[in-house]
């Protein structure tokens, strides 16, 4: 149905047996090898050739460290505006620990621990203690 309404503009709702026309963009990410899965039939190749006009490769967290400092600044910036305490910065040593771990759940992951630091955090900077504690939960 997704290749129909890319391929025709068109799709029918559930039940229904009048096509309606739209006209959307579709984008799409995933975190799977596309192709590999097409070698073994697991997904379609003429989806992915539909789909596939532009692709964008972001590279894992863990291969861009360099973004860790900007995304974790973002992030204490998006929290500290809903929390009282008004955290303002994070302490190198914090910031150490941020840059070295692996991030295995990548951004979202990043996010978490910054949301949780800031929540239980008990000073106007975030220390060590106030990420390493969030760091690894699964």
């Amino acid at each position: 149905k997704i290749l129909r309404a890319v391929q025709d503009r068109t799709f029918e709702r559930l039940g229904g047996t009048k096509p309606i026309k739209v006209n959307t963009r579709l984008i799409a990410a995933t975190n799977k090898n596309l192709e590999e899965l097409m070698r073994k039939e697991a997904f379609r190749e003429d989806l992915y050739y539909r789909l596939n006009v532009v692709s964008i490769h972001v590279p894992a967290l863990r291969e861009r460290k360099e973004d860790i400092s900007l995304l974790a600044d973002h992030f204490l910036r998006k929290y500290k505006s809903r929390d009282t305490k008004k955290t303002k910065r994070i302490s190198a040593h914090a910031l150490r620990l941020l840059v070295d771990y692996e991030w295995p759940g990548n951004v979202r992951e990043l996010e978490n621990v910054i949301e949780r630091a800031v929540v239980l955090g008990r000073e106007d900077t975030l220390q060590a203690g106030d990420v390493s504690s969030g760091i690894g939960r699964r």
